[in-house]
């Protein structure tokens, strides 16, 4: 349809030229996925703790009811971060970074093997305006944490494109942005200034996708997953187009002509590194948009299906009650109750 569309723009254009149309080719704008993912992220309730923890300290954190990103930031000192089913422990030093992505697993933090753990409920006791002081006096530890909650709609894209767990540490190689914005919410914890809430919750999002970016070019990436294929000079073309062009009517040919690759090995690759093939990929994303218009409530079902590239809106339903698990028409409704009971 996309196609059918632009050939009738070509042609109108050719017909009738006015004068302040050139001849100059227009280049077709690119998503960036990582962009489109992230970017439609929608942060709530936001908040941050900074903890200046003097030796001997230690904590359990019991989870969370509902999985949340949390991230720690290592300001000064050192630490050692344990999971339950973990044998041993992760060093965390100054500079250092780790975020939790919508997990709820308990952890433990302490700065010493034998230091005494208090549960983290009865730290926050302590907390006067988010600044928490701890600890038996010895040398100091500054720990900014934060956390926030995700629309329940992006989690399950979020959880599945991501691991569960980030460590990147000061000596990675760590872009003078990525730096900067850590330095920015270092200082915004340590003296906060007018409308410092809303200037945290926009650092967390930065943060947030800085921490990825640097993650995706490390060598500790694993060489399978929607980040590695991103990383793939090749791949990365192709998942590109298909965001870009959502609605074209792509085949494995087309698709492996934008990777700049031959049809076969681009079809191996692709399956090897995202365990789907590439129609399979675009139809998951095609959905994953569609809901997202249906949710808006401002298109009909048809126009809906015409944008993710389905010619008949039977046709599209059948292939989204497939992948959803419900008709479009039930998908809207449960999604309006389950927004208003979240005030989404």
């Amino acid at each position: 349809m996309a196609r059918e569309i632009d050939a009738i723009k070509l042609g109108l254009v050719s017909a009738i030229r006015p004068k302040n149309v050139t001849d100059r080719p227009v280049f077709e704008r690119r998503m960036d996925p990582l962009s489109e993912v992230f970017g439609s992220m929608r942060i709530q309730d936001a908040i941050y703790t900074r903890l200046e923890a003097t030796a001997p300290w230690g904590f359990h954190y019991p989870g969370d009811t509902v999985p949340r990103i949390r991230f720690g930031l290592m300001v000064r000192g050192s630490a050692l971060l344990k999971f339950k089913n973990q044998r041993q422990a992760i060093a965390l030093s100054g500079g250092d970074v780790f975020i939790f992505i919508l997990s709820d697993e308990p952890f433990t933090m302490v700065d010493h093997p034998r230091s005494a753990v208090v549960d983290y409920r009865e730290l926050r006791k302590l907390e006067v305006d988010r600044v928490i002081h701890y600890g038996g006096g010895g040398p100091l530890t500054t720990l900014v944490s934060g956390s926030f909650g995700m629309s329940a709609f992006e989690a399950p894209l979020i959880s599945t494109i991501l691991p569960l767990y980030l460590h990147l540490r000061l000596e990675q190689n760590r872009s003078h942005a990525f730096q900067s914005v850590l330095d920015l919410l270092e200082a915004e914890t340590a003296q906060p200034g007018i409308a410092s809430s809303r200037l945290i919750s926009c650092l967390y999002e930065s943060l947030f996708v800085y921490a990825i970016r640097a993650y995706a070019s490390s060598s500790e990436a694993p060489p399978k997953g929607w980040l590695a294929a991103m990383s793939d000079k090749h791949l990365s073309k192709a998942i590109g187009a298909m965001h870009s062009g959502i609605g074209r009517n792509w085949s494995v040919a087309s698709l492996a002509h934008e990777a700049r690759m031959s049809r076969s090995a681009f079809a191996l690759k692709f399956r090897t590194v995202l365990d789907q093939t590439p129609l399979e990929y675009l139809t998951q994303w095609r959905m994953y948009k569609a809901g997202a218009m249906i949710r808006a409530n401002n298109m009909s079902f048809s126009e809906v299906a015409s944008a993710v590239g389905y010619g008949s809106e039977s046709s599209f339903s059948r292939v989204f009650r497939r992948e959803m698990g419900v008709a479009p028409r039930q998908y809207r409704r449960k999604c309006a109750l389950l927004q208003s009971s979240m005030g989404e």
